[in-house]
């Protein structure tokens, strides 16, 4: 299954590979002004240059993923002004009773991929690769 058609089926508005005018197709769908926020589930420098010219003044980047980019802040820079970045590890242990509760419900979503865990190794090639849509669970052989 392609990454867009993940995101439609996860409940996504609006899906689109990344291209040259991917941020101006953003910035259009938001009528110019950009994106309120940003959650960065990669963590590449592209996604991240990506986000931040996206964001509108005042907008918050919430990078989740760790996929090792940078981001160079600087003053003047191309960051939106007033921008927020948050860089959440984990939430609090009511909001993971939410989660739960909407993955009960059904409102939530997760791919996921299972492997033995005697394959970890491969697991962990595939997801560098790019090669796992949504989470790798490794279970007991």
């Amino acid at each position: 299954m392609s990454a867009l058609a993940l995101a439609d089926r996860s409940g996504a508005h609006f899906g689109t590979l990344l291209r040259e005018d991917t941020a101006r197709v953003l910035r259009d769908r938001t009528g110019g002004v950009g994106a309120d926020a940003v959650l960065d589930f990669v963590g590449a420098t592209a996604t991240l240059e990506l986000a931040a010219a996206t964001l509108r003044p005042g907008g918050e980047l919430a990078l989740v993923g760790s996929g090792g980019g940078q981001l160079t802040v600087r003053k003047p820079g191309f960051l939106p002004s007033g921008f927020r970045l948050s860089l959440p590890f984990w939430g609090t242990r009511p909001e993971l009773a939410e989660v739960i509760a909407l993955a009960r419900s059904g409102a939530l979503r997760a791919e996921t991929d299972h492997s033995p865990l005697s394959a970890a190794p491969q697991a962990f090639d595939r997801l560098r690769r790019g090669g796992v849509r949504g989470r790798v669970v490794l279970v007991p052989d």
